[in-house]
């Protein structure tokens, strides 16, 4: 089903759109001690900026993969100006055709709240090496939100719910993960610095009335859904 958010997205070509931004994701990887042998996976990878950086910085194998096909294009033409030979797979990840226990760590940028949290996470746990690691950032409830504003989220976004942080930690041991921390990180969530931006050619004006509204509920609504970013390991055993 089509999301028109994330056509947004990926009409705008919009680079680090996530939560906190691509100066977050630069601010996560100067801790994580990621060695050339690993191989990393980059779920609903966009236009490809996280997986680039950890290609070049790293050295590492980076699979990519997205559901989006303007933002497979999109990344496949980075990595090609960008001479990086990075698998790139059309794909959902709530159902991967990948085999169990192939990767040593997983990044997924406000990619969760936008599937059936449960099934992804899941496909996650089985993908993930038994000593790998997965990092997330999740846009949270601060509080129990109003059926008003949860039917807002979800018209906007194509979101069904926003967990809080107790709801993402439990939903995480359900699934196969242990070892659950939050990286301490500003965690408001306000409209991110676009430094980047790839835009396709006729651009329907409702992707501009879109944002518009997107802007507008940060700035409305930011005090009660922010983020978390969480790290956690592989259960042993699952």
């Amino acid at each position: 089903m089509s999301n028109s958010y994330l056509d947004l997205l990926a009409y705008f070509g919009i680079g680090g759109a996530h939560p906190g931004g691509f100066s977050l994701t630069l601010e996560i990887f100067e801790n994580e001690k990621i060695q050339p042998h690993h191989h990393v996976l980059d779920i609903g990878c966009g236009t490809g900026q996280t997986a680039a950086f950890l290609a070049k910085n790293f050295g590492c194998k980076v699979t990519a993969i997205d559901v989006n096909q303007i933002m497979i294009e999109k990344a496949k033409k980075r990595f090609e100006n960008d001479g990086l030979e990075i698998d790139v797979i059309l794909g959902d990840v709530q159902n991967m055709n990948i085999a169990d226990h192939t990767f040593d760590f997983i990044i997924s940028e406000s990619v969760i709240s936008f599937t059936n949290i449960d099934k992804t996470l899941h496909e996650l746990s089985r993908v993930l090496k038994e000593d790998g690691s997965m990092i997330m950032i999740e846009m949270t409830a601060e509080q129990i939100l109003s059926e008003k504003l949860q039917r807002k989220v979800s018209k906007l976004y194509g979101i069904d719910k926003v967990l809080n942080e107790k709801e993402w930690v439990l939903r995480l041991e359900q699934n196969g993960f242990q070892k659950i921390r939050k990286i301490s990180t500003p965690s408001i969530l306000v409209p991110s610095d676009i430094e980047e931006m790839d835009i396709s050619e006729n651009i329907s004006i409702d992707f501009y009335d879109l944002w518009e509204e997107h802007i507008h509920f940060i700035e409305q609504y930011g005090h009660l859904i922010k983020y978390r970013v969480l790290e956690c390991q592989h259960a042993a055993g699952t």
